[in-house]
């Protein structure tokens, strides 16, 4: 008999929901790839960043989208990465159809080919029909929502592709209230010296619609133990984290029963599992 825990898919394996390990069996994770595959050479959020994770084996990619003042759906994580890799110093939303068609993410770090900011529709055309991709809401708008399926729609995507996340509750309740075939993920950075509090969070999702509690790796030391994931899993959420970018992390990850996290560095990710062991990762 197989002994590694057995998945629980909803809608093909793009939603998911992987059970906590059993005594004496790994514990099975999502790696999703933080903004694709980058480094020096490929900046992240890019449509090259993004194609080379799943052409690396990623399953599951996570990027951020704004909707402009101009009208468009860009992938872009804040201003800083606008200014650290382009330069410009305006807001995104502020961003005009001819400079989003421009600006050169490689500008900043001087290198040889130009890496544009890309535009929903474009990331989109890279997802394969197997895989994932994790849609951040960054500048919510009235308009994002329905912007966003459209462009769904356009790519032949359905749901199973699909998972929409952000920090931002109420775009996030927003959005599940307009497109609830979409599962959605509720990311959170908790504060250092506090208590948690796994009942207010859980009634929290359960008003929403929201189905995945994501906390931020980094913020759980010192403030969560297993007993509080436990008791989030209890309340019939999914347990993941982001940020986990060290072989540090990844073990706070195995203590607390993370199902799923988000990497910066996604073919490390694979190395710390060994060297951690009693984890098996799924790209």
């Amino acid at each position: 008999m197989n002994q590694i825990l057995t998945i629980v898919c909803v809608g093909l394996c793009a939603t998911a929901s992987i059970l906590p390990a059993l005594a004496g069996q790994p514990l099975v994770m999502r790696n999703i790839a933080h903004r694709g595959m980058w480094d020096k050479d490929v900046p992240q959020n890019t449509v090259e960043a993004i194609s080379r994770a799943y052409q690396s084996g990623a399953t599951w990619v996570e990027t951020d989208f704004h909707h402009t003042k101009a009208g468009q759906m860009v992938c872009i994580h804040a201003e800083g990465e606008l200014k650290k890799y382009t330069g410009c110093k305006k807001k995104i939303a502020d961003l005009t159809k001819e400079e989003v068609a421009t600006l050169n993410l490689g500008t900043t770090d001087g290198l040889p080919k130009t890496y544009r900011i890309p535009l929903l529709d474009q990331v989109l055309a890279v997802v394969p029909k197997h895989g994932v991709l994790q849609a951040e809401i960054k500048g919510y708008s009235p308009q994002y929502a329905d912007l966003f399926e459209a462009a769904v729609q356009r790519a032949g995507l359905s749901e199973t592709n699909i998972v929409v996340s952000s920090f931002h509750y109420t775009a996030l309740k927003d959005f599940k209230s307009r497109y609830p075939k979409y599962r959605t993920v509720w990311l959170v950075g908790l504060k250092r010296g506090t208590t948690f509090q796994a009942t207010e969070y859980a009634a929290k999702c359960k008003a929403a619609g929201i189905e995945v509690f994501c906390p931020g790796c980094g913020s759980t030391y010192g403030v969560m133990t297993r007993a509080d994931a436990d008791a989030i899993r209890a309340a019939g959420l999914e347990f993941r984290l982001y940020g986990v970018n060290s072989k540090k992390d990844l073990e706070q990850a195995k203590m607390l029963g993370a199902v799923g996290f988000t990497c910066n560095f996604w073919k490390q990710a694979f190395d710390w599992a060994k060297e951690i062991g009693g984890i098996q990762l799924l790209p």
